[in-house]
């Protein structure tokens, strides 16, 4: 079945780090937009006189999710691409089409033991949605643990960092790690690695009965590590993935 496309509108522009924005867009009609923390929504736009379509994951920290109104996303820059180009240059109040909700990267309704949670650049922007349920189950469910492990380039292109260290303070069982693949601050606080996320996997010693394992980012890095995982005895049931593609046409 395909999914109808409806206008919308873009709302707001903020500037998350450089070359990364977050975009928030609501229906023209303003109706809810509806979608299951971790799902992603295909957006049409013009350009070149082309209509091209781009998938983002929801970012959207939202609690009451049947009467949410917006649906916001993180793009960062991509040299000579069609997105980067629309999306960078768009202002509030220019309009587009947008479908889905699409995806199966959601949380299951019932918890495992642990949630590894794994991302790249925008790739934490499903996760950064889900926070208000994770909040709320872990406080239900104390035992219950989360590993959120984030990879970028240099400590500015973190984004939502702030937003899962407060989190990581206030429930015990969520923890939150920084990989830095190219440049450490002068000071690395204790979630702060250098390295890629991979630096992480065998010190988090990940096991198939227990954990559920979410990837997202970068393809050639989705591909790496599920294949890490499922060399590790994880079925493939366990281990959720969503790859990021950066389209330059």
């Amino acid at each position: 079945m395909v999914s109808p496309r409806y206008p919308v509108i873009l709302k707001e522009k903020r500037v998350l780090a450089p070359n990364t924005l977050e975009l928030t867009y609501i229906r023209e009609d303003e109706e809810a937009i509806r979608y299951l923390p971790g799902q992603f929504f295909s957006i049409d736009f013009l350009h070149q006189g082309e209509e091209k379509t781009r998938s983002y994951s929801a970012a959207g920290r939202v609690a009451d999710l049947k009467n949410n109104r917006e649906f916001r996303f993180a793009i960062s820059a991509v040299p000579d691409g069609a997105a980067s180009h629309y999306f960078f240059n768009a202002s509030p109040g220019e309009r587009a089409k947008m479908s889905g909700p699409f995806g199966a990267l959601v949380l299951p309704r019932s918890d495992p033991a642990r949630y590894l949670l794994i991302g790249t650049g925008t790739g934490v922007a499903p996760y950064r949605a889900m926070l208000p349920e994770l909040e709320q189950r872990m406080a239900q469910n104390p035992e219950l643990n989360v590993e959120l492990v984030m990879g970028v380039r240099r400590p500015q292109e973190l984004i939502y960092g702030e937003e899962f260290e407060a989190v990581a303070e206030r429930y015990p069982g969520f923890r939150f790690h920084a990989c830095y693949s190219r440049h450490m601050p002068e000071t690395p606080r204790p979630h702060e690695r250098t390295g890629r996320v991979q630096v992480l996997f065998e010190p988090l010693a990940p096991e198939p009965q227990r954990d559920l394992v979410y990837i997202c980012g970068n393809p050639d890095m989705v591909d790496e590590a599920g294949s890490w995982f499922l060399a590790r005895d994880f079925s493939p049931r366990s281990v959720k993935r969503e790859k990021y593609k950066f389209s330059t046409f």
